[in-house]
């Protein structure tokens, strides 16, 4: 059997740590400290596959030790999920510009908090099968791009971005062209399918896609931190740059970022057109279908009726034969009856000679619509 994830439980509230420790041991090895020094002593020791930190704690913050984990030793992909009793959007801001990966507000349940820990764990996993992979592929555009200018980076990505299938290569191309900048991001899509979520290290995390999202409504360009995020209607990057302290550079850098942005945006909108010229044609090809049967069902019922027509005025001719041998009526009463009877025989005659004239336009219609979904 696997050894089980360990979990380092960073919370100064004994009942509240009793608690997580009770719902999460059968599944997860605990540690448990009381504080940000002996959580850092901890880490550094022997690294835990996820921390929980509490946000409120003496000392240092929640906040501060992420940070530390962050900067100080190194482990960037660490998951950290941030427990915390304060529910503000600033708060929630707060743990993702210090680094957490999501961030649960207390009293937390015993299913979302397992279910939380399972999902990150599995990203985490994701994400460093894939950072070898994103690796390699930021080494190749590096390559690519090394002797092509800012712009001619942007103009590259827009003739590669017409290729994109889907939300998901659109998102790594932004990315990939981003990295030849030098620069980490993350990108969020929005359109008419379903939303995708990417960053340099693979999907992001909840704290970080709500983030993006909140980007969304703060404007084209937006500063904070040491990021800067920039939106249109379909799309919002943000990415991380040390460039303030060169004026020249970063304003280089938020003009390409908003190219960038622009051209996405556009490739997003022509990807929704796509898909929904092609939900259109499969509507199309369903009503052509679906026409066909009910015509065939028309014509066949017509069939079947004029054929039963025929066959009741055989059977009325036959019994009106049979009849004139006891009704005991003069030839004269005789002969206006069977002209009675003929001439209805003559009308219906014509109306389904009429029929079948609009069988044969029937016939042409369908050949006509076959042809046409083929």
């Amino acid at each position: 059997m696997s050894e089980k994830p360990t979990l380092l439980l960073v919370e100064d509230d004994d009942f509240a740590a009793i608690v997580a420790v009770e719902i999460l041991s059968a599944n997860y090895q605990i540690n448990h400290v009381t504080n940000g020094h002996d959580a850092l002593q901890a880490i550094a020791s022997k690294t835990p596959d996820l921390v929980l930190l509490d946000v409120d704690l003496p000392v240092m913050s929640g906040y501060g030790v992420c940070r530390r984990i962050r900067d100080e030793l190194e482990l960037h992909d660490l998951p950290v999920i941030f427990l915390s009793g304060m529910i503000s959007d600033q708060d929630r801001l707060a743990g993702y510009e210090a680094g957490g990966d999501d961030y649960l507000t207390k009293p937390v349940s015993a299913d979302e908090l397992r279910s939380k820990i399972k999902l990150t764990l599995a990203r985490y996993t994701e994400q460093r099968s894939l950072k070898a992979d994103l690796a390699n592929t930021f080494s190749t555009a590096m390559t690519a791009m090394s002797s092509a200018s800012e712009v001619g980076a942007v103009l590259q990505f827009m003739r590669s971005s017409i290729t994109c299938p889907d939300y998901t290569a659109l998102c790594r191309e932004v990315l990939n062209t981003l990295a030849a900048y030098g620069l980490e991001a993350s990108v969020q899509i929005r359109g008419q399918q379903p939303e995708v979520s990417l960053s340099s290290h693979g999907p992001c995390a909840p704290l970080e896609a709500s983030v993006l999202t909140n980007m969304s409504k703060q404007g084209r360009l937006f500063e904070f931190g040491q990021r800067t995020s920039c939106s249109y209607d379909h799309i919002t990057i943000i990415v991380k740059s040390n460039a303030k302290s060169d004026p020249e550079r970063h304003g280089r850098m938020k003009d390409s970022l908003a190219w960038l942005a622009e051209g996405a945006d556009a490739r997003v909108i022509a990807l929704d057109g796509a898909a929904a010229i092609v939900r259109q044609h499969a509507a199309l090809a369903q009503l052509n279908v679906s026409t066909c049967d009910a015509l065939q069902r028309i014509d066949q019922r017509h069939r079947n009726q004029g054929i039963k027509s025929v066959k009741v005025f055989e059977d009325l001719q036959k019994q009106f034969d049979r009849s004139m041998l006891t009704l005991g009526i003069n030839s004269s009463q005789e002969e206006e009856l069977a002209t009675m009877i003929q001439n209805a025989a003559d009308q219906e005659k014509s109306l389904f000679d009429g029929g079948l004239e609009i069988a044969s336009h029937l016939e042409t219609l369908l050949e006509q619509l076959k042809k046409a979904g083929a």
